[in-house]
């Protein structure tokens, strides 16, 4: 994949307003990537400046794709933030004793608490797939609550574990691979 950072221009403006949209607000703090796919496909794309300047360009350059959308009948880069987000050296892997606290009312969400630094989890399992979504949470919710732990986090209670990690379908969870069905003790 190359891609060139380029100025956005008064006719990206103008595409953007044609459509409905709010050009200013879609297009402010953001960097214009022209991207091409070795197939010869081009597309351009808006990225937030922070994200660029979190992911830097060889990064993007990695792990960037181009995909055709048929309803728009163009074409799309989309950029995973897997690999960055579940490095080890950025984000090491740690265990996290915690113990069963109980099911919070309302939600199902099974509610942990850490052994070591009693501070509260939130695991919300999917009936459907292999899949658990962990929050950090505190004792009492309030609208701070449900931010997500960071990736390669060991969550383990008795001899069971489970690790979280960032995948860009939903953000970081257990997903298939690191889902343990068997995770919370009967009782």
């Amino acid at each position: 994949m190359k891609i060139t950072v380029a100025v956005i221009t008064p006719q990206d403006y103008e595409k953007f307003n044609a459509v409905g949209m709010n050009a200013e607000a879609c297009l402010a703090d953001r960097v214009k990537l022209i991207c091409q796919d070795d197939a010869g496909h081009v597309a351009e794309s808006f990225m937030k400046q922070d994200e660029f300047d979190r992911l830097g360009l060889a990064y993007i350059e990695q792990h960037a794709k181009l995909e055709h959308s048929e309803v728009c009948d163009e074409w799309f880069m989309k950029c995973s933030q897997n690999s960055w987000y579940n490095d080890l050296e950025r984000n090491p892997e740690k265990v996290i004793k915690v113990m069963f606290v109980g099911i919070e009312d309302g939600t199902g969400r099974e509610v942990y608490r850490g052994v070591e630094t009693h501070r509260y989890y939130l695991r919300e399992v999917h009936a459907n797939q292999r899949f658990a979504k962990w929050y950090l949470c505190g004792e009492r919710r309030v609208p701070e609550d449900g931010r997500e732990p960071r990736p390669n986090l060991i969550f383990q209670l008795g001899d069971q574990t489970e690790k979280v990690v960032y995948d860009d379908w939903n953000g970081v969870a257990a997903y298939k691979e690191q889902f343990n069905k068997n995770f919370r003790a009967e009782g």
